[in-house]
């Protein structure tokens, strides 16, 4: 099963935590996304830019209109799609991310194919 893993904010409000990792929690976080990505249940990690496109379809004519959008308050930062057998196996992971990050939430998302 693979999963997205994100968080959310708003572009007013300020990074979710209080201060810049140090280089020891840098060092882990390092660490733990290198075991990831080793042991495949990290497939990709990345960051969405705050500007989107839309792609649109009217009969015949496509058009393409540069955001971001009203409608898109929340900005998606960072991403992680990682794979695991079950959700519980999910939820663990992505607690032990958290607390490593020491973010107040992330969300999980099951992708289907």
């Amino acid at each position: 099963m693979q999963f997205f893993v994100y968080f959310t904010m708003e572009e007013s409000q300020p990074p979710q935590r209080s201060a810049p990792p140090s280089p020891e929690e840098m060092a882990e976080i390092g660490k733990f996304h290198e075991e990831g990505m080793k042991s495949g249940v990290i497939v990709a990690t990345g960051r969405l830019s705050s500007t989107t496109l839309r792609v649109r379809k009217d009969g015949d004519e496509v058009s393409v209109t540069d955001g971001p959008f009203i409608e898109g308050k929340e900005l998606i930062p960072g991403f992680s799609i990682i794979q695991l057998d079950t959700k519980q196996e999910a939820i663990e992971w992505v607690a032990r991310y958290r607390e490593m990050m020491g973010m107040p939430e992330l969300r999980i998302a099951e992708i289907f194919a």
